[in-house]
């Protein structure tokens, strides 16, 4: 596992405001069932248990995620149920900011086949079709951008006003609004066989971390 690179006198816990810092962070993963196989044209109720479930009891944040979240001046969640409860895991005293420039973008899942396959597989070729330009009364492609450098403008105005600031945010979502703040770039996790729980972005300024906290 990655560890956190030290930011020195400027990082958070200092509380010093001439360096920003923006930490995205990936919810936990829920308590659901990704293993079964399903056919295509239940991805939609899938989707929608997914999005109802509570978090998965043995997936933990590490310690210095709870250390980051709990100096961070400010705290944002999306609406969707994964991002709040991961919010109040890791900072229960803290109430975040909900918003919902920062939900996950949705997959298209008008999908009639009757194929059994594992939910990730219908999940991943569902949003390489909308990567392509099939959103099927979903947000389209170009909107989840637009949404994203909004977002990128809100917490960008966080951390001006704080210093610091940790979006409990969405996989997707959250690289979208990494590469529309200024001077990022996006580090890739070196252990692609681990399961995915939350990334980060750096820059300066906004700065942030890559590193994977959240144990799976």
């Amino acid at each position: 596992m990655a560890g956190v690179q030290d930011p020195g006198p400027s990082g958070l816990s200092s509380g010093h405001i001439g360096v920003m810092r923006i930490v995205l962070a990936r919810h936990g993963r829920p308590a659901w069932d990704f293993g079964t196989p399903i056919p295509g044209h239940a991805l939609g109720e899938w989707l929608r248990g997914e999005g109802e479930a509570p978090l998965d009891a043995s997936s933990r944040p590490s310690a210095e995620l709870e250390r980051l979240s709990k100096e961070a001046k400010c705290l944002v969640a999306s609406p969707l149920r994964r991002s709040r409860d991961s919010a109040r895991l890791l900072a229960p005293t803290t109430s975040p900011l909900v918003d919902p420039c920062f939900r996950e973008a949705e997959l298209p899942s008008a999908i009639q086949s009757g194929l059994r396959l594992r939910p990730e597989m219908w999940a991943l070729l569902a949003r390489t079709a909308w990567f392509c330009g099939w959103s099927a009364g979903v947000e389209s492609f170009k909107a989840a951008r637009e949404r994203a450098a909004k977002a990128a403008s809100i917490l960008t105005g966080h951390a001006e006003e704080s210093g610091a600031v940790v979006l409990v945010g969405h996989g997707l979502m959250n690289i979208l609004i990494a590469r529309r703040l200024r001077g990022t770039r996006v580090d890739e996790h070196p252990d692609r066989t681990a399961t995915p729980c939350f990334g980060m972005a750096r820059s300066a300024p906004p700065v942030a971390a890559t590193v994977d906290l959240w144990s799976l």
